[in-house]
């Protein structure tokens, strides 16, 4: 099967699912968990806003991230914390009050997603110009 195929074939098997969390045949591609948090728009900002504030309120992210919905933000929040990438912890005040933090094996991925944006930052002008030309 050539790469082609191979790719075919993940996309067409591995999106037969409805939920986000299901999308990806897991057992065909591993790397199926980050490749749905990159095809995500928000969880990668996500990540990264509670790692530079943490520990950080639903509210607190809410405002730091403009144009996510608060829909969106429950649900990027509900992923990661499934995926053990962040930590909810719930005190039992009134209101009750919930905080989030980047677990251990979060901290793991922090330094690859660096990695990422520093490449979107320096390929910026190229990408827009590649862009620009291809319109």
């Amino acid at each position: 099967m050539t790469l082609t195929e191979k790719f075919a074939y993940w996309l067409s098997e591995g999106f037969r699912t409805a939920t986000m969390a299901k999308k990806l045949n897991y057992e065909y591609c591993k790397a199926a968990p980050i490749l749905e948090w990159l095809g995500n728009k928000w969880a990668l900002v996500v990540l990264v806003k509670i790692s530079e504030s943490e520990p950080v309120r639903f509210n607190a992210l809410y405002r730091n991230i403009p144009s996510v919905s608060e829909k969106v933000l429950a649900q990027v929040l509900k992923q990661l914390t499934n995926d053990g990438i962040i930590e909810r912890t719930l005190f039992p005040d009134v209101p009750p009050r919930v905080e989030y933090t980047v677990t251990d094996f979060g901290k793991t991925l922090l330094p690859h997603v660096e990695a990422l944006m520093n490449w979107g930052r320096e390929n910026f002008d190229r990408i827009m110009d590649n862009r620009q030309h291809h319109q």
